[in-house]
């Protein structure tokens, strides 16, 4: 029972809306649970999601909480339920592709003209598999560095991208996505692996924080942090104090806590 407790991750998640909305139009979704197998040896399964819904009146937040609801349900199905079984039967990117498509193409029926991007986790031992579209993020911490693993599916990303802005500028088309669930007739998801080791973390969040609060900022306040509610508190009341005008959602899973205790 000792080494499956060293296995959990240590989880935290706020959300806000902000100082200028009226509403959260954000949704989220963090859970996990360890499978404890013969020999004591354990695997931590985590699923962890935001989603920042776009569309006006309620229809932002209807579209992020049924994308986020929809995806959940498709990632339980598919490989929560399997992995308690006889093991998976469809690879995971897939899996992750799929329920981003359910989620794309039920937005899309449902509420014309609503929207919401998703960035989607799923922790499999020391495997990280993410499923994403718009500009939500996600990043791997570790000893004071943190790296973006997403890119933001943005038009002045997009033009960065082509050398024709500059990163550090202020772009007005920052906030102007060319891939979100629920707009256009199809969707492709970025997927991509990585790898979270002990005394590294993952963060997901919403524009609402990585849009007022710099990367070396965010990482030094999660590694100063008592606890990882304690870092995703912080980390809102800082964007908030920044003033920013977004929704803000943060979710933080780390393999060890506190952080400098699973360091060589």
């Amino acid at each position: 029972m000792q080494q499956a407790a060293t296995q959990v991750l240590h989880i935290g998640l706020c959300t806000a809306k902000g100082p200028v909305r009226e509403r959260n139009e954000d949704a989220s979704l963090a859970g996990q649970f360890v499978l404890v197998q013969g020999g004591g040896q354990s695997l931590p399964v985590g699923l962890f999601i935001v989603a920042d819904g776009m569309g006006g009146h309620e229809q932002g937040e209807q579209a992020s909480a049924l994308a986020c609801r929809l995806a959940a349900e498709h990632v339980i199905r598919h490989v929560y339920l399997p992995v308690l079984g006889e093991g998976l039967g469809t690879p995971i990117n897939e899996i992750l592709e799929e329920g981003i498509e359910h989620g794309h193409r039920t937005i899309t029926r449902r509420m014309p003209g609503a929207g919401t991007t998703l960035t989607m986790a799923l922790v499999l031992g020391d495997d990280v598999h993410i499923a994403h579209a718009g500009d939500g993020r996600a990043y791997l911490g570790r000893a004071g560095q943190l790296r973006l693993l997403t890119r933001d599916h943005s038009v002045a990303e997009r033009l960065v991208e082509l050398g024709q802005a500059r990163a550090e500028e202020v772009i007005p088309e920052r906030g102007v996505l060319y891939k979100a669930l629920g707009h256009g007739p199809e969707i492709q998801p970025d997927i991509l692996h990585d790898h979270l080791d002990q005394g590294s973390y993952l963060l997901l969040c919403t524009d609402g924080l990585w849009g007022a609060v710099a990367d070396a900022e965010i990482s030094a306040a999660i590694e100063a942090a008592p606890t990882p509610d304690a870092a995703c508190r912080h980390l809102v009341a800082r964007a908030i104090e920044r003033g920013g005008e977004d929704n803000i959602t943060v979710i933080l899973a780390a393999r060890g806590w506190p952080l400098a205790a699973g360091r060589d």
